[in-house]
């Protein structure tokens, strides 16, 4: 069957080209693609971070720090604890990352903590132009595929829309990926046991200390001979005068010459 000149032509000819050459960025995103528009400042930033901490309770812990990232309308990607360990990924809004922080900061004492930022914009925007090119090209082959009578014309026009629609998800998947790191920062939070407190080490007895002891001692051992001389000084009074002065005489009545 004689090839049409029409189909042929856009699949060899100078239409030709766009089926098989690949799609160049060419600058700024078309209009109508919001989605991948950078808000606020214009920018578009990638934020993470990473914090370490030691708590009393690790389960405890790391209940509070994953509720810490739900309340927020974020959640917990991964999580890995033990009694002595644990550790999470956290999703968050960017816009509540510190905030969030915080929080978690005061489940515990904090070891370490580090933010990262990284600025994709310009990878977004290229993207954004990429997707754009992308769907016109996938648009204009499908266009060719409605045209086409014969089979090889059909054939090679099919098979390049399949490859162009290939690198079409693809670039939606990169443009998605973007979105959702710019949307959601990512942060990883260590958990460990606070550790037990060194046992007292003995003090080594030097001469000063020895010489500090005996003095305490020797106050001690004078305090006690105090108290107990006290103790005893109301009896001695009480029955040690009388049986003195008995003694006193008795003494004296022995001592006088007996009358022949």
């Amino acid at each position: 069957m004689p090839s049409n000149g029409t189909a042929s032509g856009p699949a060899g000819g100078s239409n030709g080209a766009d089926v098989g050459k690949a799609p160049q960025a060419t600058g700024a995103p078309a209009s109508g693609q919001s989605a991948s528009t950078p808000a606020g400042n214009g920018r578009q930033i990638v934020r993470t971070a990473t914090i370490n901490l030691k708590a009393t309770d690790v389960a405890d812990a790391v209940t509070k720090i994953r509720k810490a990232a739900t309340d927020v309308g974020g959640y917990s990607s991964d999580e890995n604890s033990g009694d002595d360990h644990g550790t999470l990924t956290l999703k968050v809004p960017a816009d509540k990352l510190e905030p969030v922080l915080d929080k978690i900061g005061s489940y515990g004492r904090v070891t370490s903590r580090v933010e990262h930022a990284e600025d994709v914009t310009d990878e977004m925007v290229d993207v954004t132009s990429r997707l754009a090119t992308q769907r016109a090209s996938v648009d204009r082959v499908r266009a060719l595929m409605d045209k086409a009578t014969s089979l090889s014309d059909v054939t090679q026009i099919e098979s390049e829309l399949t490859k162009r629609e290939a690198d079409l998800e693809s670039l939606e998947q990169r443009h998605d990926a973007l979105a959702a790191q710019v949307a959601m920062s990512t942060v990883t939070v260590d958990v460990s046991k606070t550790d037990a407190p060194p046992p007292p080490q003995e003090e080594q007895p030097s001469f000063l200390s020895a010489l500090g002891a005996g003095w305490h001692a020797l106050i001690a051992t004078a305090n006690g001979i105090g108290v107990a001389l006290g103790a005893v000084l109301p009896f001695v009074l009480v029955i040690g005068i009388p049986a003195t002065a008995v003694y006193v005489l008795v003494r004296r009545r022995r001592a006088r010459p007996q009358t022949p």
